[in-house]
């Protein structure tokens, strides 16, 4: 039986898929050492700022604090004393193929139908886990982060990117939901014993069971809660 073709629509959308990939892994490798080692040049991986009556890019959510400002964001990272981040699992999906106007494609087709490898905006899901404060005997936190790239049209790339000689921010950061994916020990609330002593366990129908507070505590806490330390200032 012979091998099964693809249609020029399928050998298309297969190319354009192979395309997303690069861009996520390109991405991905470039803003998490940037986080770890360059951090000055962490507001360059987002979108310009732009309000709207109905939204606010780009909009980075990092453990339950919003920020509307790149440069806020990087203010905000840079006093934490250090991040380490490994890769674990990666995913990303085509959004909008059309996000970017043909017109503005340089040396473009001016096809609407046509591009799609420089003008889509892409979903990038990461997984993995961080180690906190300090290189080698740090606290290792698992996390899940969520990003929208969307094109950045004052560098995009020649068609089919393979991005070999680096990621040069050919597509920003709209959108941003960095999370802990565990719960640190700050995290567990505790019930009042005769003693009068904190206990982290509740007891249910004659069984001892965990009693877990939430994490509605405020963004101090969470970074407490997280092992995150703020220079010069011990346990946030």
């Amino acid at each position: 039986m012979a091998d099964a073709q693809f249609t020029p629509e399928e050998q298309a959308e297969y190319s354009l898929d192979i395309t997303a990939c690069a861009v996520a892994e390109a991405f991905t490798d470039a803003y998490y050492y940037a986080l770890e080692k360059e951090r000055a040049d962490i507001p360059s991986f987002y979108c310009p700022k732009l309000v709207s009556t109905d939204n606010t890019v780009p909009f980075i959510a990092w453990n339950g604090e919003v920020f509307h400002d790149a440069v806020e964001f990087q203010t905000h990272y840079e006093s934490l004393i250090h991040t380490h981040f490994d890769v674990e699992g990666l995913d990303c999906n085509i959004i909008n193929r059309k996000f970017l106007p043909p017109s503005d494609v340089e040396a473009g087709t001016g096809n609407d139908n046509q591009d799609f490898d420089r003008r889509m905006s892409i979903a990038v899901t990461v997984m993995g886990s961080v180690r906190l404060e300090e290189p080698l005997k740090g606290p290792i936190r698992e996390f899940s982060e969520n990003f929208v790239l969307v094109p950045n049209k004052d560098k995009l790339p020649k068609p089919r990117p393979t991005f070999e000689k680096g990621w040069h921010r050919e597509w920003v950061i709209q959108t941003q939901n960095f999370r802990f994916t565990e719960w640190g020990a700050s995290e567990v609330g505790g019930v009042k014993t005769e003693a009068g002593k904190a206990d982290t366990k509740m007891e249910t129908n004659g069984e001892k069971r965990n009693q877990f507070q939430g994490r509605n505590k405020g963004i101090a806490s969470q970074f407490a809660a997280a092992g995150l330390f703020v220079k010069g200032k011990g346990k946030a």
